[in-house]
């Protein structure tokens, strides 16, 4: 077992009172921030108010971090969270790499890891926890600045083991949720969704996973699950499907779906991988542009679908298909566009998001901090 860590830091988050709690929570969203702003959007009184910023300021949790401009007389102080103190653990765990990253409390990444899973990721415990302490010493984060950590899993990968090696050897807040959600919900509060009511976010690569925030809430599918969409009918006779049926649309998109029908078309039995069909496709290969097409029409459709049903404002396309292939993006967009009868201009797209291929990382840190404000 490994070196106990100091949890005085998460426990004087904890016995926060619910007014510095909600204090924090303002200041981590909107700062560097004035006093006046914060009593606009807390509606505390100013003696109430400097009461508690005294104690936020004391923890060493809010720093005064510089003058802001003046509207006449003496100019005011600006305050925001302490970014040198705190620390945060995102653990991205899919079923083609796991990433870490380590996060300040301004969710600004101070270091991060990305392992590609050349082993089993059923027995990829020792390596995340191994990778995890390197970080540590890398980035000299003091054990008693570890807040908590976040994980966003795929679907079907059991985290109790990773969860007890965890919490043995830290001790701290870990917060679980699957990859989808953890990333709808980083967006939502902090990246391309913030000020939006209605966001979806989708993740296509070995399957699909999606995660949908609705008027402010999230969806959760029965059970949880995450690839709900991805076992979508969209034809009936079509493909069979790894769930049973026929014609869902993870049959069609899909890194194996792809890379089997390349192989068919191409008569090619070589070891190529999606990343070279994704760079064929660009380059003009016909074969390789048609398959893609092919898999973005029944994405799109699927898609149309989801924009009748959510009415979302934005939707963020993510994963490898969308990282490696604008063919897909702009073919997907395309067709769910014209599908659903909507003007281009209603719906916002967006390719992998402010975070990009981080989102489920940074989304897993925000679990971390809604669990600190008390959420």
């Amino acid at each position: 077992m490994g070196r106990k860590w100091n949890f005085k830091v998460l426990k004087n988050f904890e016995s926060l009172n619910i007014r510095c709690k909600n204090i924090f929570g303002v200041v981590q969203k909107n700062g560097p921030i004035t006093k006046s702003k914060l009593i606009d959007i807390t509606k505390i009184k100013l003696t109430t108010l400097n009461r508690d910023l005294k104690i936020l300021i004391d923890e060493k949790i809010i720093v005064e971090t510089d003058i802001g401009e003046s509207t006449g007389g003496r100019k005011p102080s600006l305050y925001d969270v302490n970014t040198e103190k705190f620390y945060i653990v995102g653990i991205d765990i899919s079923r083609t790499y796991t990433r870490i990253v380590i996060t300040n409390l301004k969710l600004e990444i101070i270091g991060e890891e990305t392992l590609n899973h050349d082993y089993n990721i059923e027995n990829s415990n020792d390596i995340i926890l191994t990778s995890l302490k390197i970080l540590f010493r890398k980035l000299h984060v003091k054990e008693s600045e570890l807040l908590g950590i976040g994980i966003g899993i795929v679907g079907g990968f059991n985290i109790n083991p990773l969860y007890k090696r965890l919490k043995e050897e830290f001790n701290v807040s870990i917060c679980i949720d699957n990859g989808a959600n953890t990333a709808v919900i980083g967006e939502y509060y902090f990246g391309s969704g913030k000020g939006k009511n209605n966001i979806v976010y989708i993740n296509c690569g070995v399957g699909i996973r999606t995660g949908i925030i609705s008027s402010g809430v999230l969806i959760r599918a029965i059970n949880n699950l995450e690839d709900v969409f991805g076992h979508m009918v969209v034809d009936v006779n079509g493909e069979l499907c790894s769930c049973g049926n026929h014609g869902c649309i993870e049959s069609y998109v899909s890194i194996p779906y792809i890379i089997k029908k390349f192989k068919d078309e191409s008569k090619v039995n070589d070891d190529i991988g999606y990343r070279d069909i994704c760079r064929l496709s660009e380059e003009g290969n016909k074969v390789a542009t048609n398959i893609i097409k092919k898999s973005a029409l029944y994405f799109g459709i699927g898609l149309s679908n989801y924009i009748k049903l959510f009415n979302p404002e934005l939707i963020i396309l993510s994963g490898p298909l969308i990282q490696n292939s604008r063919v897909f993006y702009e073919e997907c967009r395309k067709v769910a566009v014209e599908k659903c009868h909507v003007k281009n201009e209603n719906i916002i797209f967006a390719r992998g998001g402010l975070y990009e291929d981080k989102s489920i990382a940074i989304g897993a840190c925000v679990m971390v901090i809604q669990k600190m404000e008390g959420r």
